[in-house]
């Protein structure tokens, strides 16, 4: 069956009424104007954790008794200290369409204990319980969460096309989506236990979605861009880098270009679609933050290499059809060159027949703003891009359409900033061949000749490349200019310092904290009241020599700062710039144990 044909006896409830009492939680389907939509609700047990379905005719709720609010879907149940808690999605808004479905971006959320009290909980006990809390609200703080009540965009236009039989069509939307990219798989683990409650389970995406509408002559077409964050692996800049035993990259993220196109008169969709994918390069290897602005990447030399790269590349060809082209951008020379060299010998090594190593040393090529050299690299790939071609679902064509053969793979050293502008210079040379195949462009004209589209074509993949760096790396992409203007300028390399110190700062005091908060949520690490972490306590009276040396720092600048001022004492001022300058150096040199660091062990 095409995934255009899409059947949706399996969505979910769109809105629900959460009737919260205080020793029930009811929550009861409706429509979006607030009419119930189904004769059955959910009922949580807040003092025995007991959920299930029941009919709403003979089981009323007491509206009296309880305070009402409107929420727009179920992420599902955790465990904290306290006992089971509830998250839903607060607040959404539709940010576009996807074959006619609405795409949903999750804004607010709410963490509901089961437990109306914390009375039960020991003071340690409750400050746990806070933290745990806290950590859930970062996670999904963090934007680029999106659902759809009706449709499953977990999955890819191909793979659906491909796999996707009538039976799968008629599953819920919990059950038929992919477990790499649906981020409450471990939440809703619970509630799809529950008889009859796969309505109220929604899946939910993490990464980007963007739309736009464009018009050529006299073709109307959507271009839509949709990013899908992979859970395995999952993390933080300088915390996941590299691959698991089995096989799973850091930072994997699978990007779709589509193009939708309805034909007047016929009713009938067009569609195309490009896959690329990008992750961290595919070895064991390791970078923890250590104060350094760069720290230097490490690799074991017990580490079996091959076997890494063997079976990511084997796990890889599970999901993606064809040839597979590594594009790697690192650097040929300086602490880059310790991984990028090693995965070009371990490429060699195996020699896989369905694999392709083309390295470019970015930096190296496009050095002192000379960015046409991407050019160069164009070049390399092009025939491939030309011969893998792209999905297309297209009535008037005999065989009612063309698959993919070949995918991209492209990685630098945080898969962000440089991946993005190679990624979106591969779109751009694929969507040409897509629209001449559509008749939208025709005559040798490409992307770039038509200004508003090649205009919004940028601007999506900036944003895409912005969403995507903020969720492993915490600030916006760097080199965004080039994505977004076609060309680098002062003003985004001025703002590229800002944050790349901004990313500093975060990741070398924040992220440990991060990750701690990814791994909770995602099921890695679970919550067991009584037997908590000693190590993610924290006490403001437990002063190491790292405390000291902190401490000691700041005293110090206090003092400088107060003798230049009010003092004219030389020598009293070299010696306290002396005592900063020696506490500031203990801490560099020492920068691994001054770092926030993940504290939770993973299951």
């Amino acid at each position: 069956m095409s995934a255009l044909a899409e059947i949706d006896n399996g969505g979910v409830y769109e809105r629900y009424n959460l009737y919260v009492s205080p020793d029930k939680l009811y929550i009861e389907p409706c429509d979006r104007f607030g009419g119930i939509k189904s004769y059955h609700h959910l009922q949580i047990d807040r003092h025995s954790n007991a959920i299930g379905l029941v009919e709403t005719s003979s089981n009323h709720i007491p509206v009296g008794d309880c305070d009402i609010f409107l929420i727009y879907g179920i992420i599902g149940t955790i465990q904290i200290v306290s006992g089971q808690a509830l998250i839903v999605v607060k607040s959404a808004e539709v940010v576009g369409q996807l074959n006619g479905h609405d795409i949903w971006k999750v804004l607010a959320t709410e963490v509901i204990p089961f437990k109306k009290t914390t009375l039960h909980l020991t003071e340690k006990q409750n400050w746990f319980n806070r933290q745990f809390t806290e950590m859930l609200h970062s996670v999904l703080g963090t934007a680029g969460f999106y659902f759809s009540y009706t449709a499953d965009i977990t999955h890819s236009f191909q793979w659906m096309t491909e796999n996707a039989t009538p039976q799968f069509y008629h599953r819920s939307l919990i059950d038929r989506a992919e477990e790499r990219f649906t981020w409450n798989g471990y939440c809703l683990q619970r509630l799809r236990g529950v008889p009859g409650a796969h309505p109220y389970c929604l899946p939910i995406m993490h990464g980007f979605f963007g739309s736009v509408t464009q018009q050529i002559g006299p073709h109307r077409f959507k271009l839509i861009l949709v990013s899908r964050r992979s859970i395995q692996r999952a993390g933080v800049r300088f915390y996941k880098r590299g691959v698991n035993s089995d096989g799973h990259c850091a930072n994997f993220v699978e990007t779709e270009q589509i193009v939708e196109v309805l034909r007047d008169g016929q009713g009938q969709k067009t569609v195309t679609a490009f896959l690329q994918t990008r992750g961290s390069i595919p070895l064991f290897w390791s970078q923890r933050p250590n104060l350094r602005w760069q720290p230097c990447p490490m690799l074991r030399p017990t580490d079996d290499q091959l076997q890494a790269y063997v079976r990511h590349f084997k796990s890889q060809a599970e999901h993606y059809r064809g040839k597979q082209v590594i594009v790697n951008l690192v650097n040929s020379k300086g602490r880059e060159r310790r991984v990028g060299g090693e995965l070009e010998r371990i490429s060699l090594q195996a020699n896989l027949p369905f694999v392709r190593y083309n390295p470019f040393d970015f930096h190296k090529e496009c050095h002192a703003m000379n960015w046409d050299r991407i050019s160069v690299l164009k070049g390399q790939l092009r025939p491939e891009i030309t011969q893998f071609g792209f999905f297309a679902v297209v009535p008037d064509e005999p065989s009612g359409g063309r698959m993919q053969q070949g995918i991209y793979r492209t990685n630098c050293m945080d898969c962000l900033d440089r991946t993005n502008v190679v990624q979106s210079m591969i779109a751009r040379e694929s969507l040409t061949d897509q629209l001449m195949m559509l008749g939208i462009l025709s005559g040798g004209r490409r992307v770039e000749d038509v200004e508003e589209l090649e205009r919004v074509f940028k601007f999506l993949w900036a944003d895409n490349g912005d969403e995507c760096s903020r969720q492993y790396a915490g600030t916006g992409a760097l080199k965004a200019d080039f994505t977004r203007l076609g060309k680098r300028t002062y003003g985004g390399a001025m703002n590229d310092g800002v944050n790349a110190i901004t990313r500093y700062f975060k990741n070398n005091f924040n992220d440990g904290y991060r990750q701690d908060s990814i791994d909770l949520f995602l099921g890695n690490f679970r919550v067991d009241p009584d037997h908590l972490p000693s190590t993610f306590e924290t006490t403001i009276l437990a002063l190491d020599y790292h405390g000291v040396a902190i401490v000691a720092a700041a005293f110090a600048v206090a003092m400088v700062v107060l003798c230049l001022l009010v003092s004219e004492n030389l020598s009293a001022t070299l010696f306290w710039l002396a005592v900063v300058m020696f506490c500031l150096a203990f801490i560099f040199f020492n920068g691994e144990e001054f770092v926030n660091t993940p504290k939770l062990k993973q299951d």
